[in-house]
């Protein structure tokens, strides 16, 4: 099952700044553990694409998309939003 992301056309300036923070915490991790985007994809169920955009706080993501990034990092869902 693939998830599909959260466009961010209603969100507001202060939540636009918490999904680039995320963004960069996601790839600092992704980066950490020597996964590349599509690597990261293979370890969970989100498309690599999507992986970027939420790396680069364009979209907005779901809780069940949390719980696979965490699944594909090797990591806590706590340790995933502990930007």
């Amino acid at each position: 099952m693939i998830f599909t992301p959260v466009k961010t056309g209603m969100i507001n300036e202060n939540h636009q700044k918490h999904l680039l923070k995320f963004g960069r915490h996601l790839e600092e991790l992704r980066k950490k553990k020597n996964l590349s985007l599509r690597k990261l994809s293979q370890n969970c169920d989100v498309e690599y694409a999507d992986i970027k955009r939420y790396e680069n706080g364009e979209i907005n993501l779901t809780f069940v998309t949390l719980i696979e990034l965490a699944k594909g990092l090797d990591i806590s869902v706590k340790d995933l939003m502990d930007y």
